[in-house]
């Protein structure tokens, strides 16, 4: 069962935390970047996160939603699982959030998703996100689990790409350079423990690929900015990841 969001939330001086907002959805954020994750009650389905971007203008924080949540598809941090040569996305939003640490500069936590079927393959995902201080990027760490046990199984995590007008990728990262009208927006995944990247992935994705067992860990971070904040330029964000 979901728990309460007054019971999570942090205190109005903590700026690293992560809660449940009234519709079930869990938000975490830090002083520079905001996220949203489509809880059981919104009938988006997606293990995408939507990025809320921060920017501060004559003290006063202004924020831009990059309205990202979509169906079936890798958003932000999403990833999903390939069966069949076809990939397998969760079947509900999470079901369950947990605390697992929380400091003054930095907050981890955990969501379960609900297990769902394919072919005979009764699948689970649990997901556990951290988020530093001032950091652009938040550290991801998925477990897919098959009663069938730990056989091999390739793991992808990727960010959706629009109206992207420069792009980079290196030996464990993407980086892409969005223009949204309102300045642009910078997009990223660092996967160290894959060599196998697609600019131009499935359903329009900038996509890594892992193969991994059942049951293990695949970790990743995943980024955003603003060009209204401290990374103005496409170089000022490609240097936040490269080796």
């Amino acid at each position: 069962m979901i728990m309460a969001a007054f019971a999570v939330a942090c205190s109005k001086q903590q700026t690293t935390t992560a809660f449940l907002d009234p519709a079930g959805d869990c938000i975490f954020e830090n002083s520079v970047v905001r996220y949203r994750i489509n809880g059981p009650s919104n009938p988006v389905v997606t293990s995408g996160m939507e990025a809320i971007l921060k920017a501060h203008d004559k003290k006063e924080v202004v924020l831009k939603d990059r309205k990202a949540a979509q169906a079936a598809s890798l958003n932000d941090g999403g990833s999903a699982v390939i069966l069949n040569d076809s990939l397998v996305f969760a079947q509900a939003n999470f079901s369950s959030f947990e605390i697992v640490e929380q400091t003054k500069d930095l907050v981890s936590f955990k969501l379960t998703y609900p297990q769902w079927e394919v072919d005979g393959n009764k699948i689970s995902l649990v997901r556990t996100i951290t988020l530093r201080e001032t950091s652009v990027y938040c550290e991801v760490k998925d477990v897919y689990s098959n009663e069938a046990g730990s056989t091999p199984v390739i793991v992808v995590a990727g960010f959706a790409k629009n109206s992207v007008e420069n792009s980079e990728i290196g030996p464990d990262y993407v980086v892409d350079w969005e223009n949204i009208g309102d300045g642009y927006i910078g997009k990223g995944i660092v996967m160290p423990m894959s060599k196998n990247f697609a600019v131009d992935g499935p359903q329009d994705n900038a996509v890594a690929y892992i193969t991994t067992k059942w049951g293990r860990p695949v970790e990743y971070a995943v980024g955003n900015c603003w060009s209204r904040g401290e990374l103005t330029t496409f170089e000022s964000w490609a240097d936040k990841v490269r080796l």
